[in-house]
């Protein structure tokens, strides 16, 4: 079942810029599924192999293993409709899970993965209406899991992000998924400055001759692998951070969040400069690593910030397991044959019936797994081999005065 669209984001989707295949008004998924030039989607190959195919244009295709797909043949498909390669494959179309989509969408960073950001939506105590701020956009992961908690009238998610590749290919990415249903509400913060300087401009203490020279002051010298920066680089630099232009103040003065999500490599620089923009009791979720940087920023805020407390800290792991019929070779004996691997077949192979006219009454072969009687039939329950391993810790704080 597709995801319902809250109404009074029809109206304001339809001032999205059109993909530059495709003229056509906006129309939500939900309403009209159909897919059209600009959508992404996925593609199911007869091995059970899900791709994420798109977006679609007029007289592009993709070659693969199984052979030619052409984007002009997807258009006007409906999910679940089955489309043929040039090589006669057959493909299964469905419209993106946000899970698959945000894992397997292009990206310019590392994610975080779905057990995570659906732990940290939960440890965010996040609903519909709600004001987050969110450092670290990556490539747009958690900010769509975000936006899709707190969609409705009046909310407003700001993401920020140091690398202007980064932040606008998760743009690009949000604006991709479901015909960008999730890109209204958002802004994008790239500032070379970092979340201190997008900090002062919420504040609105960024446009003082002072901040200009403290800025300058605090300017890093060095490239991102460490190598340190020209005299021309640096004087680059200086210009482009003191005179880079931002997005004006979304929010009124004195604006607070309801949470705060943060994925930064270093927290503790921006805690105390975040806890005014944060609501009174109201929690911000750092995402970590390692052990050792929860254990640093732990013992950092015993004796620094004593703003927040810490409520949980949360390894979040998924256990995921096989469930499926097999077929008890002891009482298949003579009936069907058990290959290696549990492969079945039956000893005759079955042929396509005719009817009394001579015709091919269109019945299809039967399947070998079809085969197993019904006495002969075992289930195997068991974890997969290759669980779901680490990927960072969670850290929940709450902030504990007004």
């Amino acid at each position: 079942m597709l995801p319902s669209l809250p109404r009074h984001f029809t109206r304001t989707l339809s001032s999205l810029p059109p993909s530059s295949s495709d003229t056509q008004p906006f129309v939500s998924p939900q309403i009209d599924p159909t897919f059209r030039y600009g959508d992404v989607l996925v593609v199911n190959d007869s091995n059970g192999e899900r791709r994420l195919f798109g977006p679609l244009k007029k007289g592009i295709y993709r070659d693969n293993n199984l052979g030619r797909l052409r984007h002009d043949d997807l258009v006007g498909q409906k999910p679940l409709s089955i489309v043929q390669s040039n090589t006669g494959a057959k493909y299964t179309l469905h419209w993106p899970t946000l899970d698959e989509y945000s894992t397997k969408v292009k990206r310019q960073a590392s994610i975080m993965y779905p057990k995570d950001t659906t732990s940290a939506v939960h440890l965010l105590d996040l609903f519909p209406g709600a004001h987050v701020l969110e450092a670290g956009t990556g490539n747009g992961s958690m900010t769509m899991y975000i936006q899709r908690a707190i969609m409705a009238p009046g909310s407003h998610l700001d993401t920020v992000d140091i690398r202007d590749a980064h932040s606008m290919q998760a743009e690009k990415n949000i604006e991709q998924f479901w015909r960008g249903m999730y890109r209204p509400g958002i802004t994008f913060w790239r500032s070379s400055g970092g979340l201190q300087r997008v900090i002062k401009r919420l504040k609105g203490t960024d446009q003082t001759p002072e901040f200009a020279v403290s800025l300058i002051k605090g300017i890093d010298p060095t490239h991102p692998d460490g190598r340190p920066l020209t005299d021309l680089e640096l004087r680059r630099k200086k210009l482009e951070l003191v005179h880079e232009d931002l997005p004006k103040n979304p929010h009124p003065e004195g604006h607070q969040y309801d949470a705060i999500s943060l994925d930064l490599p270093d927290t503790k620089s921006v805690i105390l400069d975040l806890l005014p923009l944060l609501k009174a009791d109201r929690p911000m979720v750092l995402y970590m690593v390692n052990m050792s940087q929860v254990l640093e920023l732990v013992q950092w805020m015993r004796l620094n910030c004593h703003g927040c407390t810490v409520e949980n800290v949360l390894e979040v792991g998924w256990k995921e397991w096989s469930v499926r019929s097999a077929a008890v070779r002891s009482k298949v004996k003579g009936r069907v044959h058990v290959g290696g691997f549990g492969a079945v077949s039956v000893l005759k192979p079955a042929t396509a019936t005719t009817g009394t006219d001579g015709q091919d009454n269109g019945s299809e072969l039967t399947a070998a797994s079809d085969n197993i009687p019904d006495d002969a039939v075992g289930w195997i329950c068991r974890p997969l081999h290759v669980p779901v391993g680490h990927t960072g810790f969670l850290v929940q704080l709450r902030k504990n005065y007004i």
